[in-house]
């Protein structure tokens, strides 16, 4: 029995219809999977499909619907390469476009000394055939491994590994998008929290920034709770690797910044209910700043690692400006935390001190940043202020008590044949001016003082901006960020005080209001004002010394000493600093240009060419800001620069000049810090030292409607490269090795207090000279050297360059 039941299932076994075998049928035949069409005996293999499978497809979202784009491929035309040498293996690919070839090793137009207009095609620099080739076989040896290594990895995965772990890879993929959009949107939240804590708005920012910590946890959340083993597994693939770890680097950077928030809200929540002084507040902030900055600082790291390519493209833009705000708003915080010290003793956090205030007006320049109209003694202890004495008669108010009878700079002749207080800020060195006015002061009251701050009229307008409107009363006027400074100035020129010999009464009287608004000023308005207020340094719109060492060392530190700037040798420097002497207030119509140009001998000789381009804008109809300009200009260079030609220049009339009496004194401070060392015979320009440089100066006078230019060419101490021995082994050296010889060249412009001025320079370097480096906002490589494109002068700038003889 059991043998027929045996045969039986024999009998019911398959064979397939094309090689008689059995076990299979002829849709999955062997022999047949490998017979083509062509032959005619063989038949075609079926093709079967299995239904009711239960599999996600994990359909591209690029994919496209043919049925609705019948048209799709009407005008599409095929094309091929006319040679197979065209094409390239995936690793044998050649440079990328942006390495140059051979045959165009430099694209850019070289800059010529003739024409002054910067050449638009700038670009970067070439590499020899031999480099290049070396670079890319190193490409290949060090790249192409871990993408073999990549893909063999991933094929292996979805290969071998069991079908759950595959399925666990296809959700990672699905969520990945999900992980972006919650920290993108978390990353949405954080930049209004940080912009509402930047302006003060404590509840805006606390909102926020919940709403951004909620975002992040759930990326979190999403990211780890079943795909932590997962990240493990990919993160050893490379192509996957970086995806994963930017999103990474993006959530723990929003966590870390949520995290410094919430401790900088804190400290100004504090301070916002706090009765303390100004100081003890300041240092309360500063304690909450040392918490709150490793985490800034933790997650700046973070967010330059994190590729803005792989968050949703609504997204990539918000997040790059966070980006950047975030950069500037850490580097803020940190100077705040740093100053914390010099803030407590320069507010009296260590007793009372005592500040001469002096008011700048930019529209009658002078070197510090304007001319001293009005000044303030101010007393200030644990932060505030206990008095303020602002002479209702201006600077002039001194003319009387000042015991002392000197002979002024030669220049201010002009207006005065003796030196007094109001013209002190002779020195574009701001210390040094500042000595020059506690030395004024004390031999004018027989006062001393523990600093200067120098205060620019558009300070005014900040703080205006900060704290709002302020109403005089007694004149019924509204000064306000729009209107301060003609309002105030018009007071002065035609209020009735002036009659008085009162013209800054109305500063006496704003003073009160001012001080008032400041000890109302609430917690939303602290890091506006802070901000503000190192805006207003880093800009020399206010400039400070004081006597204190570890004051000033720290002011200095940070650069807002209004200081002539230490230059090391070979570093070319320019600082043009302009006197407004018996201009009125001409130079508020006035546009200066200064275009400056480096052009490197072939000796390595550096000549320097400076052109000031000044244009008055008035027209004649306003008395104080119409009239002409005089201007004593002086341009300083590095030590030992030698004059080669000048020109442009126009001399006030000789018979305006004063002289002053025989017995007047000569002040020794003038004669130490302003050596003259000739006079140039051709244009007049004299040639002194001060402060470490050379300095060529002479008079510039522009009408209304017309534009002043003066020129300046002078050769720099030192050359752009180190010349070889004439003698000795290093010229064998030469001979059997050579090498190429390599140039660097640096410039620091320096802004003047007051002005700001358009700037733009060219460096062009013989034939045979290629750039290597730059660095510098605004600045382009040339195929000969580099350019500085036109910039706006608000702060201290340096431009580095390097360059190589091929």
């Amino acid at each position: 029995m059991a043998k027929k039941e045996k045969d039986a299932k024999k009998t019911q076994l398959r064979h397939c219809a094309l090689c008689q075998k059995v076990g299979h049928n002829k849709s999955t035949c062997p022999e047949a999977m490998w017979q083509t069409n062509t032959d005619k005996t063989a038949p075609t293999p079926l093709k079967f499909f299995v239904h009711h499978v239960n599999f996600n497809s994990h359909q591209s979202p690029h994919l496209i619907n043919l049925k609705e784009h019948k048209n799709l491929y009407e005008n599409v035309q095929a094309a091929a390469p006319k040679e197979n040498k065209d094409f390239y293996f995936y690793h044998d690919a050649p440079a990328p476009s942006f390495l140059p070839s051979k045959k165009n090793k430099q694209v850019e137009v070289p800059l010529k000394p003739k024409n002054r207009e910067i050449p638009r095609r700038l670009g970067s620099l070439g590499m020899t055939t031999k480099k290049l080739s070396a670079f890319i076989e190193k490409t290949k040896q060090a790249v192409a491994p871990k993408h073999l290594a990549g893909v063999a990895l991933i094929i292996l995965f979805l290969l071998f590994v069991p079908a759950r772990t595959r399925t666990y890879y296809f959700d990672l993929k699905s969520t990945a998008s999900q992980i972006a959009d919650t920290s993108a949107a978390g990353f949405s939240s954080l930049h209004d929290s940080t912009t509402a804590l930047m302006n003060g708005n404590l509840e805006g920012a606390q909102e926020s920034l919940t709403g951004a910590l909620q975002n992040f946890n759930q990326a979190v959340n999403v990211l780890n709770s079943k795909h932590r083993f997962l990240q493990t597994v990919i993160s050893a693939v490379p192509i996957l690797n970086g995806e994963i770890r930017s999103r990474q680097k993006l959530i723990t950077a929003g966590q870390e910044i949520s995290l410094g928030n919430t401790y900088l809200l804190k400290g100004l929540s504090e301070i916002r209910l706090s009765t303390s002084s100004l100081t003890k507040n300041l240092a309360l902030l500063g304690s909450h700043l040392t918490y709150s900055l490793p985490h800034y600082q933790t997650a700046l790291t973070d967010l330059n690692k994190v590729n803005s390519d792989i968050l949703p493209f609504e997204y990539q833009s918000t997040f790059k400006e966070f980006r950047i705000l975030f950069n500037a708003y850490v580097g803020d915080l940190e100077k705040i935390a740093k100053l914390n010290g010099a803030v407590q003793e320069i507010f009296g956090g260590q007793g009372l001190r005592r500040y001469l205030l002096v008011f700048q007006n930019p529209d009658e320049l002078r070197p510090t940043g304007g001319f001293m109209g009005s000044f303030a003694l101010l007393d200030v202890k644990d932060g505030e202020i206990v008095k303020i004495d602002i002479p209702a008669g201006g600077s002039y108010d001194l003319q009387g008590q000042l015991t002392e009878y000197l002979t002024p700079p030669a220049p201010l002749l002009l207006s005065n044949k003796r030196w007094e207080f109001q013209d002190a800020n002779w020195f574009p060195d701001f210390p040094a001016s500042a000595q020059k006015i506690l030395w004024f002061y004390r031999h004018s009251r027989n006062l001393t003082a523990d600093g200067v701050i120098a205060i620019n009229a558009s300070v005014l307008s900040r703080l205006l901006s900060i704290t709002g409107p302020i109403a005089e009363q007694n004149r019924n006027v509204v000064i306000s960020k729009a209107n301060a400074l003609a309002t105030i100035q018009n007071i002065v020129e035609y209020g009735p005080e002036k009659k008085e010999n009162k013209p800054k009464q109305i500063l006496s009287d704003l003073a009160p209001l001012f001080i008032d608004n400041f000890k109302k000023m609430n917690a939303r308005q602290i890091l506006p004002l802070l901000t503000n207020l190192q805006e207003a340094l880093q800009e020399k719109e206010i400039q400070s010394y004081f006597t204190d060492n570890n004051a000033e060392n720290t002011i200095k530190e940070f650069g807002w000493s209004g200081e002539i700037l230490n230059t090391n040798p070979g570093q070319d420097y320019l600082f043009v600093v302009n006197t407004n002497i018996q201009g009125q207030k001409s130079d508020a119509r006035i546009k200066q240009t200064i275009s400056h140009q480096a052009m490197i001998q072939p000796d390595g000789e550096i000549l320097d060419t400076v052109v000031i381009t000044r244009e008055h804008t008035g027209t004649m109809e306003k008395k104080l800001y119409d009239q002409t300009n005089i201007d004593f200009i002086r341009v300083y260079a590095p030590d030992g620069s030698e004059l080669v030609r000048a020109g442009g220049f126009t001399w006030p009339d000789e018979q305006r000049f004063k002289a002053p009496e025989s017995w007047y004194k000569k002040d020794a401070m003038l004669t130490e810090l302003e050596k003259e060392t000739g006079i140039d015979d051709k244009s007049g320009t004299r040639i002194t030292k001060e402060f470490g440089k050379t300095v060529f100066a002479n008079w510039v006078i522009t009408e209304p409607g017309k534009t002043s230019q003066i020129q300046f060419v002078y050769k720099l101490p030192f050359k752009a490269w180190k010349q070889p021995k004439e003698v000795g082994l290093s010229n064998w050296v030469k001979i059997f090795k050579p090498e190429n010889t390599g140039s660097k060249y640096q410039l620091v412009a320096q802004k003047q207090s007051g002005i700001t001025s358009n700037f733009d320079s060219q460096v062009i370097y013989p034939e045979g000279w290629s750039p290597v480096w730059q660095n510098g906002e605004d600045m382009a490589l040339a195929s000969n050297g580099a350019a500085i494109n036109t910039v706006e002068l608000n702060s201290d700038r340096i431009w580095s360059l390097v360059m190589r003889k091929d």
